[in-house]
């Protein structure tokens, strides 16, 4: 059966690089509630949308690991508050503060791993 490919530009994963796949998947599964649909010590899929994967895949060189501020994922939260602490009690670091806009909640937190997490709660 041949597969056609979307009419459009569809984002269907995203690849962190991580020194211990099953913890970072439990964080990942935990903090945010995403779902694990597999995982080994070597590489994790998450469900974040109906066609999205966020992906993790050990890897042992630390130039490969570095984090500055790239890549930052952003995610889109019924509770901002809940979702940091969450977050904070499996071993991120709070990057800045919990900011109350008019336009909605933002916090930012990093990951154990070092990967940068933006929460976004819009107000109703």
């Amino acid at each position: 059966m041949l597969v056609k490919p979307p009419s459009r530009t569809v984002l269907r994963q995203i690849l962190l690089l991580c020194r211990d796949v099953p913890r970072s998947a439990a964080f990942y599964e935990r903090a945010l509630d995403l779902p694990v649909r597999a995982c080994t010590d070597a590489y994790a899929e998450l469900d974040v949308a109906s066609d999205t994967t966020l992906a993790l895949q050990r890897f042992d060189f630390e130039a490969h690991l570095a984090h500055a501020y790239s890549p930052i994922i952003h995610f889109h939260v019924s509770d901002v508050n809940a979702r940091v602490n969450a977050a904070l009690e499996l071993g991120a670091t709070l990057d800045g503060s919990i900011k109350y806009e008019p336009h909605g909640v933002v916090a930012c937190v990093r990951s154990p791993d070092g990967v940068t997490i933006g929460f976004y709660e819009p107000h109703a």
